[in-house]
C-alpha cells in the first residue's frame, strides 16, 4: 500500500502534537511533584513559603 504525500504528512503533524501533548504533561507532573516536596521540606523545617525565599536569597548573598 503506498501512502499518499497529504496523509503522511497528516500523521506526522498527529504525531507531532501526540508527542508535544506527552513532553508537556510530564514536565507539569514533574514540576508539581517538585512543588509538592518543596513544601513539605518547608513544612518540616517550619518555614512558610514567603520564608523560604529569604532563607535563599540570604544563602546566595553569602
Amino acid at each position: 500500500m503506498k501512502m499518499d504525500g497529504m496523509i503522511y504528512l497528516s500523521l506526522a503533524y498527529i504525531a507531532m502534537i501526540a508527542a508535544i501533548a506527552i513532553w508537556t504533561w510530564t514536565v507539569v507532573t514533574r514540576s508539581r511533584s517538585i512543588e509538592a516536596r518543596l513544601a513539605a521540606v518547608e513544612s518540616t523545617i517550619g518555614l512558610s513559603a514567603d520564608e523560604g525565599d529569604d532563607v535563599a536569597s540570604q544563602s546566595v548573598d553569602e
